[in-house]
């Protein structure tokens, strides 16, 4: 009896021995899993943004901000950043106003382009001075201004000029486009960008040649440097009505043009002049000064650019055409 008992325990403990080994067994080999090519996509990504690059010059950049580029209208006086400008009319420019240092002062205003570089820069004289008596009210409409604008698109030596104008109302009171009295002017040696700056009292602007000009900084009218201006003309016959008078007393090479209501570069006759014109001057050849069809200056059409994109060749055209060259440069 006692042996049966036994044998029914080995029995049991077999069974039990044999259910525990097949529990801890080998399980049956499953196929291995392939990745997606999304997730193989990624991983790679993960180890490129993880790992460090052997070469210390590819290594990854850092996650600082950059610091964002900004050109204030006080610009650092500088070269032209290229000869060229661009061929086609851009209106990709943003016109910002500079707030002034103070309440009597009249701020200007400064062209950006999407570079968020300055090419431009523009003031008025709104009157209530002996250059302009009557004062621009637009409440009243009453437009009284002498404009001054300095142009430099893409930076470039190109068509670095200043557009001045002035208006003034008609006999029937009416302030209107085609009665504004433009002049544009390009200065040689175009060594520098223009550029503008506040010193006290005066707002002191540099032209291409390096000499400078000052206004005055509460009614912009021009107190000193190479310009000289007379009054505005209020002559209510537009006909009869002179243009800006502005005179340039510097020493390197001017080219002007002018016309009513239009751009002074199309359809005119420019003047270009060496240095500041003598008031005694008999004729044109001994105060070394021509006068040229302005197609022979600027494309007639398009973005209207200066044809001449560095100094030499436009040298080469004053000596060919006119007779004379940069011989009073700017020391």
């Amino acid at each position: 009896m006692i042996v049966r008992n036994q044998n029914r325990l080995y029995a049991v403990l077999l069974l039990a021995f044999l259910a525990l080994q097949q529990s801890c067994g080998t399980k049956t080999p499953q196929a291995p899993r392939t990745e997606s090519p999304q997730e193989l996509k990624e991983a790679e990504l993960t180890r490129k943004e993880t790992t460090p690059a052997d070469d210390p010059e590819k290594a990854p950049e850092t996650s600082v901000e950059p610091v964002s580029k900004e050109r204030l209208p006080e610009s650092v006086l500088a070269p032209p950043e290229k000869e060229r400008a661009s061929a086609e009319v851009n209106y990709n420019t943003v016109l910002l106003t500079r707030a002034s240092e103070t309440p009597a002062d009249s701020p200007w205003q400064y062209r950006v382009n999407r570079h968020n570089d300055v090419v431009g820069f523009e003031f008025s004289n709104r009157g209530g001075n002996r250059i302009l008596p009557k004062r621009y009210d637009i409440e009243k409409n009453l437009l009284f201004t002498r404009d001054f604008e300095f142009n430099f698109p893409d930076r470039a030596r190109q068509d670095i000029h200043v557009s001045i104008s002035d208006w003034a109302a008609s006999r029937d009171g009416q302030f209107r486009l085609s009665e504004l009295m433009n002049s544009v002017m390009y200065f040689f040696p175009r060594t520098y960008v223009p550029a503008i700056r506040k010193g006290g009292e005066r707002v002191v602007v540099t032209l291409p040649t390096g000499e400078e000009i000052e206004f005055d900084s509460k009614t912009n009218e021009i107190v000193g440097g190479v310009f000289s201006e007379e009054p505005v003309d209020l002559n209510p016959d537009k006909h009869a009505r002179k243009f800006p008078g502005i005179n340039y007393i510097g020493k390197g090479v001017l080219v002007r043009a002018k016309s009513r209501g239009t751009d002074p570069r199309l359809g005119t006759v420019a003047t270009i002049t060496a240095g500041s014109l003598d008031s005694d001057c008999a004729n044109e050849s001994s105060c070394d000064q021509c006068q040229v069809s302005s197609k022979e200056l600027w494309e007639q059409s398009g973005a209207v650019r200066f044809k001449f994109s560095n100094d030499m060749e436009f040298e080469q055209y004053l000596l060919s055409r006119c007779g004379f060259g940069f011989r009073k440069r700017i020391s």
